[in-house]
């Protein structure tokens, strides 16, 4: 009965990932356009986090390596997944698991004139 158990536990466990892995690769290849607000240091803008320390972005990916939940949350100075408590620095850098990849980042852009953002593509 364990091996039934454990090998079903696997299996979803196994298809979980390939979703959560198609995702992320789908919001890294879409466009999308924002305001860009040089003023505040963390926006979290749908699929993307932006990070905006000394007038440099960084842009990743808001999905939790571990099982992709959306990470929409910050607690001092770490990003915080709602559901198992993963934690990233600023940097997008683990600090505490479960997860234990670091979160993407993703290219983007800054207008000319500065006030819009296009993340992806």
């Amino acid at each position: 009965m364990r091996i039934i158990a454990v090998g079903i536990s696997a299996f979803f466990f196994f298809i979980w990932n390939k979703l959560t892995l198609q995702h992320l690769r789908i919001s890294a290849s879409e466009k999308s356009e924002f305001p860009f607000n040089k003023n505040k240091e963390i926006n979290f803008l749908g699929n993307y986090i932006l990070i905006n320390k000394n007038n440099k972005p960084l842009v990743f990916s808001s999905h939790c390596t571990h099982l992709g939940c959306k990470i929409d949350k910050l607690d001092g100075e770490h990003l915080v997944c709602p559901c198992h408590g993963s934690e990233y620095d600023l940097n997008g850098k683990v600090i505490k698991g479960p997860a234990y990849k670091n979160l993407p980042t993703v290219t983007y852009q800054i207008s000319e004139d500065g006030r819009k953002i296009v993340i992806g593509g």
